[in-house]
């Protein structure tokens, strides 16, 4: 069995996703800047715990608990910016097409 290092730059991208993650579920359950912002600071409190951890099971199990609270705490309705697919302003004024809209030769 290879042995799995723990700062490899593989690790760090996974990391980094999880705590980009974590501040985006933040910002879906928040209201007000201000209470996003506490959750902000608590969760990259909780991150730099973690940031010297170089024994690569323990890694692995914190990736794990990290990834499994991020599944518990998913908003059922998150935030979507108004240009991106799902937003509203999505498509809003797309531009006339150049064929007929209903085919046919009238």
């Amino acid at each position: 069995m290879s042995k799995v290092l723990p700062f490899t730059e593989a690790n760090s991208k996974r990391v980094t996703g999880l705590f980009r993650q974590a501040l985006r579920t933040a910002f879906d359950h928040s209201i007000k800047w201000e209470l996003y912002r506490a959750e902000t600071i608590k969760i990259r409190k909780q991150f730099d715990a973690n940031k010297s951890v170089s024994d690569p099971q323990l890694l692995e199990e914190l990736i794990k608990k990290t990834e499994d609270k991020l599944q518990e705490w998913k908003h059922p309705d998150p935030y979507i910016t108004p240009q991106r697919p799902g937003g509203t302003k999505y498509q809003r004024n797309l531009p006339k097409p150049d064929e007929p809209i209903i085919p046919g030769d009238w």
